[in-house]
């Protein structure tokens, strides 16, 4: 277990910040200076001190395996990180060996050394590169494709495509959002102009982005069927237009879990040929009890899932939901309550967590010899997670130890001990990095995994 480390330079232009705010105050109310201003500072710096410097607090029960069981965690002993050893997690197998020590030999699974020194929590990991490198891509061209879904919906797809393309060895990546994004987001924007020049396809999520929904059949963080047939699509494409490189499915937050999820239930019909997982989960049963994802983070969330789905398509849940459940729904202050109290019940689960078992590709795993859905993973599958991520509870990806001996030996879990929620952010300036960390870490896993293959042959 590693232990919190904080960067002391880091609180001078935090200090500076305050200062600032603090002389704005006294000479509004010169003359006479408000009786108010040793208060406010005073909650200025608690503030700054709270939210960015103190991590959660460590966890009420020893390190063991139980660390791992949802039955360890409940009301008075809340799912904490600090538990889980950072490094890159691989099976023993020729393929397994050989492209984690690639992977890993490539330099860019490395974050620690390029990170941005004065981002000195998982917190502010998070929020400075979407508040400093926002809109720093300019205009990013996309091309909207729909493609029929098995339940009478369609799918909108944007689709990137370089102008220097080469049909003959190029990889095409279907990569899925975060729960209130689309091919708008800045992190999305980061890979598809990347170096590697291939082909990107954003699946928006349904409703997503204003896309229509005429059935009310709207997203469902356990279906799989949306980027089945999307997976499929492509691969026919491809197969029509010359493309021989691989197939990759990359996903962020959400999309990561949905990602996840697919490659565990579709077994060997996974239309993929590898998958990359950012900031997602496994096990999404332990972020009922985390707190600091709860009382920080997911109130922002909630208010902006409300406004994407519950307002925007009322209709729909008006026929559905109950007076109580609308009710509900409509004070929700967490996304957790959004699951309770709209989305479980709208589709059809009887409880919250029958919602979180069936979007979660590890939920019913027991041991190596007894792993569930997550042992049916039949192509090359990479889990990317910081350890000090403020949304998502690192239990969420299961015991590493024992989730990479899974899966016929092509499971790869990188966990990082810093980077926060899908941020990663890079050099002291940020907007110059951008999210430039995980597009790299992704095309660097799909090389490595060229190489595992030649050595397994």
């Amino acid at each position: 277990m590693y232990k919190a480390e904080y960067n002391v330079a880091a609180l001078v232009p935090l200090n500076c910040l305050i200062l600032i705010v603090e002389l704005a105050i006294f000479l509004s109310s010169s003359p006479s200076p408000s009786p108010f201003l040793p208060f406010i500072s005073l909650t200025l710096k608690l503030s700054v001190f709270t939210v960015f410097l103190f991590p959660a607090p460590p966890p009420s029960i020893s390190i063991s395996d139980a660390l791992y069981r949802i039955e360890s965690y409940g009301p008075g002993r809340p799912c904490q990180n600090g538990d889980t050893l950072p490094g890159l997690y691989h099976s023993n197998t020729t393929f397994g060996s050989a492209t984690a020590q690639h992977w890993s030999s490539s330099g860019k699974t490395d974050y620690d050394t390029q990170r941005t020194p004065w981002a000195f929590s998982g917190d502010s990991r998070t929020l400075f590169p979407f508040v400093l490198a926002a809109n720093s891509f300019g205009d990013v061209k996309f091309d909207r494709r729909w493609v029929p879904t098995t339940d009478g919906e369609f799918v909108a797809v944007d689709c990137h495509f370089p102008e220097d393309r080469d049909p003959s060895n190029q990889d095409v990546y279907i990569i899925l959002h975060g729960l209130n994004g689309g091919s708008s987001e800045d992190f999305i924007r980061d890979f598809v102009t990347a170096e590697h020049k291939s082909v990107s396809c954003v699946m928006i999520g349904r409703g997503m982005m204003s896309t229509p929904v005429t059935s009310g059949k709207m997203f469902n963080g356990a279906r799989t069927s949306d980027i089945s047939n999307v997976a499929k699509q492509m691969r026919i494409a491809m197969d029509n237009s010359g493309f021989n490189g691989k197939l990759v499915g990359v996903g962020y937050s959400m999309g990561g879990i949905v990602l996840s999820n697919y490659a565990a239930s579709s077994g060997k019909d996974c239309a993929l040929d590898a998958a990359v997982a950012i900031g997602g989960g496994i096990d999404m049963r332990f972020n009922v009890w985390y707190g600091r994802s709860l009382w920080l983070w997911q109130p922002f969330l909630a208010r902006t899932l409300l406004d994407q789905f519950y307002y925007r398509y009322l209709p729909h849940f008006k026929d559905t939901l109950t007076s109580e459940q609308k009710k509900a729904t409509e004070e929700a202050v967490s996304v957790t309550d959004v699951d309770t109290h709209m989305v479980a019940p709208y589709n059809g689960y009887p409880e919250v967590n029958d919602y979180y078992v069936a979007m979660s590709a590890a939920s019913d795993f027991e041991s190596v010899e007894n792993p569930g859905a997550i042992g049916d993973v039949s192509i090359p599958l990479a889990i990317v997670n910081a350890l000090d991520d403020p949304i998502v509870c690192e239990k969420c990806v299961g015991d590493p130890r024992l989730i990479s001996q899974t899966g016929a030996g092509k499971i790869f879990l990188l966990l990082t001990k810093r980077g926060g929620h899908v941020g990663y952010p890079l050099g002291l300036g940020v907007r110059s990095g951008k999210w430039s960390w995980m597009s790299d870490v992704v095309e660097a896993f799909v090389e490595a995994i060229k190489v595992g293959e030649k050595a397994d042959e």
